[in-house]
């Protein structure tokens, strides 16, 4: 499994769980739950909102409206998903939720989700908000609502306690994400040094869009926002790692307004034994972490 935060954990338990998938639960999926958005930023009331993602079910004209956590709540979090809670149509009309269909019957609960057990946290809200605890034994994840938060949909809460049969939570479908710790950073700049690779394979020229279409399953999914910021970090990668070696294998072009970069290298095995370097030194970088975070 990648060295990714326990958020970005989350983030692919709840994606996994809509998707086909022999190694875990498909429960969402099967009442017909997709990911209609990842990271959204929008204004409600002059707040700023972000919650981690959004799963929507056609069939049942029901979103999920999901904040994924650490063990800390905050007051004011609650209140703006409160103020969004009993007006669901807003998400419809301001285009945050394109999955569903903009009639009458839409409805969309939010929920948090955390590993650890929310449920004596002096913010929970005393809502209708639904929370989900991320339960780990010796043998696997319990999935579960906190009683007195379960969700209101019939069928979507008689699908809990989901249990997922192993203790290994996919990472593939959200492999990254570059705001949350060193973990996941250091995980991002792996993903775009080998998707390096694998562009200049098939491409004359790239730009940071094509590596991260290759680097992250769920590009298209992605909030215009954190798109931005992953294509600034991209750049920054490529950048770092030229000043590094890689530029005798890559070097930057000019397409217009936007940078792009072509292979000059004559092996295509060249580059990937200099990548393979540099994806060990970040991995060697990494196993420090955890050796520290151990002797903590």
């Amino acid at each position: 499994m990648q060295n990714v935060s326990d958020h970005t954990q989350q983030i692919n338990a709840w994606i996994a769980l809509c998707q086909i998938d022999r190694t875990f639960p498909d429960a969402l999926r099967r009442l017909g739950y997709t990911v209609d958005i990842i990271d959204p930023h929008f204004f409600h009331d002059r707040d700023a909102v972000n919650p981690d993602l959004i799963l929507t079910s056609r069939g049942h004209n029901h979103s999920i409206v999901i904040d994924c956590k650490s063990k800390t709540l905050k007051e004011e979090q609650n209140e703006k998903y409160e103020a969004i809670h009993h007006s669901p149509e807003f998400l419809l009309t301001r285009g945050v939720v394109s999955s569903a269909e903009a009639s009458e019957d839409y409805d969309a609960e939010f929920a948090y989700s955390s590993f650890a057990d929310l449920s004596v946290n002096p913010f929970l809200p005393e809502n209708d908000f639904a929370v989900i605890h991320f339960d780990e034994d010796a043998k696997q994840f319990t999935i579960r609502t906190l009683q007195d938060y379960e969700f209101n949909l019939e069928e979507l809460q008689a699908q809990f306690p989901i249990r997922t049969g192993t203790r290994r939570l996919p990472t593939d479908y959200f492999p990254f994400d570059v705001g949350t710790n060193d973990d996941d950073y250091q995980q991002f700049t792996i993903s775009i040094l080998q998707s390096t690779v694998h562009v200049a394979l098939e491409q004359d020229t790239f730009d940071v869009d094509d590596l991260l279409e290759d680097a992250h399953p769920l590009w298209v999914d992605l909030d215009e926002e954190m798109k931005k910021e992953l294509r600034a970090h991209t750049e920054k990668v490529i950048n770092k790692y030229q000043q590094k070696g890689l530029n005798e294998h890559i070097e930057k072009v000019q397409a217009g307004n936007k940078d792009e970069w072509k292979g000059v290298s004559k092996s295509l095995q060249a580059l990937q034994r200099k990548v393979d370097e540099f994806v060990k030194d970040v991995q060697a970088e990494l196993e420090q972490t955890e050796i520290g975070d151990f002797a903590g």
